[in-house]
């Protein structure tokens, strides 16, 4: 036990969680004696080098404790006290005095209380007091709760940081009922406004029932007020549970097409107007974004990014996704290249001048201009810091447990535009017929060539949750066409495959192979996702795939890939004639199982050939705690669901499907299947993951949601998509 919690301290990004499975299932099984229980901990705590194994080994007890009673609990309980003491991060050392507290150690609030005021960072200071708020308090015992409160007003009443003492008040009114506290944030927020520390990346996120409260109660305050006017300004209820249109939506997705705007009567006066005097109010990132959206509709572009970033930072906090998506989204689909490069002449602050010259050079090799953007990279990389923090990054909260590698992602796509630029030069100069294959083929597999990593792996999700497609009339914004086109790699491989192919004087070998790429690249297309759909007519995709695969195996019948284009036909017409030309033309092709498999299964009813969606798929979803899956599939499981992960596996007569988030920091999350569909030797599983709702208060505790599904034994390839394939 000792040598596998010491081998988790090497940098798995969710050893915390690693650390309390193990030790949740350990415990019971090892310790009956407790004074061995801590004789082992004190010897795990001082041989752990790591200081935050160390705090990770605490927490993993801290929650133990509570699941144990008598001599054992008392022990741990001891050996939490002699190892708060040894924590030299004073923030550190609060939070577990805090767990000593819950634990029903009623003097931890008192060292807690010297500890606190020798906090000078008011964030660390304000996450103490969002630990307690996210605990469950209604289980701690009165006496616990009353000198909870206590520390809480005197808190409020002496710490010199307006967001502390106002994420003090907040816990007061909305976690433990104290009716006075609402009084005294709302004078609070009359003379500061809603409070954000000194660090710009973090905000207060003020709960939507204090707000709404504040405003019935006190309609003259600065909050009351602020609200009024932002109702005005839109023409709508500013709490979305007022909104009666979207109350009846399972999960709400906000309208963000342009057609929801009125730019020039109404809302970029108003919310100029309003963001004057409410710069501080918990409305104000939902005017900016509207501002700048505005902006953006009119296609003042620099008005529109530079809103944008103040929309990311400002009270309180809940746009703060849809305007990092929506920053990148101007940059990357909205404006075309020549009002790029014209925005990156004007004098922009950091970090949008960073985000604006990455994002033209990727505008340049979506243009094939690949020796310019290699340059403009290169230039872009010379910055030390790319005038870019982890933290101003777009979602880069997102990624707290496994952070986007933007820098890294940055050189390698370098790498692969050299790369390209020098093959695109070598065909210019030689013409010879190799090298067009060559450049062809080096695009046709590198899908990641022509992304913006300011995503930073978010744009699908971002899309799918509604913020750029679902908009009021249900279609996409008429830039996605362009968009589409110029980003996914096989519409660029496409027409040099289809150059070779036609250029009579390329080797006849070559030629063949230039006909069966393009197949594969009108089949990348079509295998792409709904995004293709955006772009290209995808009834005319799957007919020139068959197109062109007829044309192959007419032409081409003596070809090494004569047999995989049948394939690729008897999937895609569901004529089995294809197939069985396979089995008597072509005896020795690797081909033969596939095509025998896809006979057998075209004898079903129920059989369709290969379409956009393919043919449905039942399923159950299964716990891990049911007692009919098997050990092997639950170990799989636990094996698999620390980290983000997607996989199946086959045992006896099922096969099982896992579709797991990763640890993620707070309570709130799930992860669900749409649906499973079916073609010749492919499932598809669309599912999504869900985060908490705006707004929605959280619990502060790690998870690692995951879904999983069985279905009858089945050998086919599994693909899964995170996104609806409606």
């Amino acid at each position: 036990m000792t040598s596998a919690l010491l081998s988790l301290q090497k940098g798995y990004s969710s050893e915390r969680y690693l650390y309390l499975q193990f030790m949740q299932q350990a415990w019971p099984r090892i310790f009956s004696d407790p004074d061995e229980a801590v004789q082992w901990l004190d010897r795990i705590h001082t041989e752990l080098s790591n200081p935050k194994a160390r705090r990770n080994i605490v927490y993993a007890v801290g929650v133990v404790a509570r699941q144990l009673s008598g001599a054992d609990r008392a022990a741990v309980i001891g050996w939490l006290w002699r190892a708060q003491e040894k924590e030299p991060d004073a923030a550190y050392r609060c939070n577990q005095l805090f767990t000593l507290y819950q634990l029903g150690e009623a003097k931890a609030l008192k060292t807690l209380d010297g500890l606190y005021a020798g906090l000078a960072s008011a964030k660390e200071r304000a996450d103490l007091i969002r630990i307690i708020a996210g605990s469950n308090l209604s289980q701690q015992k009165e006496a616990g709760i009353n000198d909870l409160i206590e520390w809480l007003w005197k808190t409020a009443e002496t710490d010199a940081s307006p967001y502390c003492r106002q994420e003090c008040l907040a816990v007061l009114y909305t976690d433990l009922g104290q009716e006075k506290a609402l009084e005294w944030f709302v004078r609070d927020t009359d003379q500061n406004g809603v409070a954000t520390p000194a660090q710009k990346e973090w905000v207060f996120q003020t709960d939507w029932r204090l707000l709404k409260a504040a405003g019935q109660k006190f309609p003259q305050s600065f909050l009351g007020r602020g609200v009024k006017v932002y109702e005005e300004v839109r023409g709508q209820p500013y709490f979305e549970i007022d909104r009666t249109e979207e109350s009846f939506n399972t999960v709400w997705v906000p309208p963000y097409g342009d057609e929801e705007y009125d730019p020039d009567d109404r809302e970029i006066p108003g919310w100029e107007e309003f963001l004057a005097e409410f710069s501080r109010h918990p409305a104000a990132d939902d005017a900016a974004y509207r501002l700048a959206r505005c902006y953006e509709i009119k296609e003042r572009f620099a008005d529109a990014i530079k809103t944008m970033q103040q929309a990311r930072f400002l009270p309180d906090g809940d746009m703060r996704y849809a305007a990092d998506g929506r920053l990148v989204y101007i940059l990357d689909v909205r404006m075309t290249y020549n009002q790029l490069k014209a925005l990156s002449l004007e004098k922009l602050e950091p970090p949008l001048q960073a985000f604006v010259n990455y994002s033209l050079a990727v505008k340049e090799i979506r243009r094939e201009d690949y020796a310019q953007a290699a340059s403009r990279l290169e230039e872009f990389l010379k910055q030390e810091d790319l005038a870019v923090s982890q933290n101003s990054l777009p979602f880069n909260y997102f990624n707290d447990l496994d952070e986007y590698d933007f820098r890294g992602s940055v050189e390698k796509q370098l790498v692969e535009v050299k790369r390209i630029a020098g093959l695109q030069a070598q065909w210019e100069k030689s013409k010879d017929p190799a090298d067009l294959y060559g450049l062809a083929a080096a695009i046709f597999h590198n899908e990641m060539l022509y992304y913006n990593h300011l995503w930073a792996g978010q744009r699908q999700y971002y899309n799918w949750l509604g913020h750029i497609n679902s908009t009021g009339h249900g279609h996409a914004p008429a830039e996605m066409a362009v968009f589409v086109r110029e980003m996914i790699n096989y519409n660029h491989s496409l027409p040099y495959f289809q150059q070779a192919y036609q250029d009579q004087s390329f080797p006849l070998e070559l030629k063949a192979k230039a006909l069966y790429s393009t197949g594969l690249s009108y089949i990348g297309l079509d295998e792409w996702g709904q995004d293709a759909s955006f772009g290209f007519n995808m009834p005319e995709i799957t007919e020139k795939i068959v197109t062109t695969y007829r044309q192959f195996v007419q032409e081409y019948p003596d070809s090494s890939m004569a047999d995989d284009a049948l394939l690729a036909l008897g999937a895609y017409t569901g004529d089995a004639a294809y197939l069985q030309r396979i089995l008597e033309e072509y005896p020795q092709s690797d081909s033969i199982e596939k095509a025998k498999n896809l006979i057998q299964e075209m004898g079903s009813p129920y059989y369709r050939p290969v379409d956009l969606y393919g043919r449905p798929v039942p399923f159950k979803i299964m716990s891990q705690d049911d007692e009919s899956v098997p050990q092997e599939i639950k170990e799989w499981i636990a094996a698999n669901t620390m980290q983000p992960f997607t996989g199946s596996k086959t045992l006896g007569g099922w096969s099982y499907l896992l579709a797991a988030a990763g640890e993620k920091p707070t309570a709130g999350y799930s992860v669900g299947v749409i649906s499973i569909s079916g073609s010749s030797g492919k499932l598809k599983v669309y599912y999504r993951i869900d985060g908490p709702a705006p707004g929605q208060v959280t619990a502060q505790v790690i998870t690692c949601p995951y879904v999983l599904i069985r279905i009858p034994a089945n050998k086919a390839t599994v693909e899964f998509v995170e996104g609806s394939p409606w």
